[in-house]
């Protein structure tokens, strides 16, 4: 079977976008998402977007892991969606779409920088207690429709994050199915940098724009930011625009490339 691809890139999280709108892989959605993302034998990526069909918006979106979980947001791989759609034709240039975590409103702003509109944050916890090298820590949390933590740090480039990222991933706090994490150092006033660890990716990547928008909630909630927050990841910066009250839509905006077009071969029907 060939299926034909987009490369894109969101501030440094590559995605592998795909559509889906003939429903050729139903139930081998995961096969494609574990063979494309792979860096040494597929094209290599930080996650697999479908494109569907959808009856109550202008389409759907569905989201798959390199080990072919899927799961309900990715606010970077999103804010690519709007220009593959745009590259499909169909109708915009704002288009609503749906995923596992709600509805959303994306756009391009110009060539190469995309928005998109995330749900809000749902739940914030403070000081959660884990166990880091033998010593306990405290980090913050939130769910955004997917579980991201927040380790405040002096210095976000010290951070070890291959031994401390899958530590604090599988954290007793955030049993079973653990978080996403990030390392954050504040820099000033509603300024932070930031580096990931993914769940699913097991492993760092250059930006996460779901987390980013629970880390501007949670620097926001301890009175470091106000409602505009920039975060500089390691593959750009991105800018946040947070909601009047708690619980809104969360305007996430940044670059977006696009990197390559092909087929990939994927064995069997």
């Amino acid at each position: 079977m060939t299926v034909s691809f987009v490369k894109m890139s969101g501030a440094g999280n590559d995605m592998i976008l795909v559509d889906h709108r003939d429903r050729a892989l139903a139930g081998r959605e995961p096969v494609l998402a574990r063979r494309a993302c792979d860096r040494r034998f597929g094209v290599g990526a930080d996650g697999l977007i479908l494109l569907e069909e959808d009856d109550d918006a202008d389409f759907r979106v569905r989201f798959f892991n390199p080990d072919g979980s899927e799961y309900a947001l990715c606010g970077n791989g999103a804010r690519c969606v709007p220009l593959f759609a745009r590259e499909l034709g169909l109708p915009g240039p704002r288009y609503e779409f749906r995923s596992d975590s709600g509805r959303h409103v994306g756009e391009m702003v110009d060539d190469t920088t995309g928005r998109i509109e995330l749900p809000g944050v749902r739940t914030l916890r403070h000081d959660v207690e884990a166990a880091l090298d033998g010593r306990s820590v405290r980090l913050d949390w939130g769910d955004i429709g997917v579980p991201h933590a927040a380790h405040w740090v002096d210095d976000v480039d010290a951070v070890p994050i291959d031994s401390w990222g899958p530590q604090l991933r599988r954290a007793a706090a955030f049993d079973p199915d653990g978080t996403n994490v990030s390392f954050v150092e504040r820099r000033g006033h509603g300024s932070l940098r930031m580096r990931t660890f993914e769940r699913g990716v097991e492993g760092e990547t250059w930006a996460c724009g779901s987390g980013s928008a629970v880390v501007a909630t949670l620097a926001r909630s301890r009175g470091w930011a106000d409602r505009r927050v920039r975060i500089e990841v390691r593959g750009g910066r991105l800018t946040l625009d947070l909601p009047p009250e708690p619980g809104g839509s969360i305007g996430l905006t940044g670059p977006v490339a696009r990197c390559c077009q092909g087929t990939l071969e994927l064995d069997g029907p």
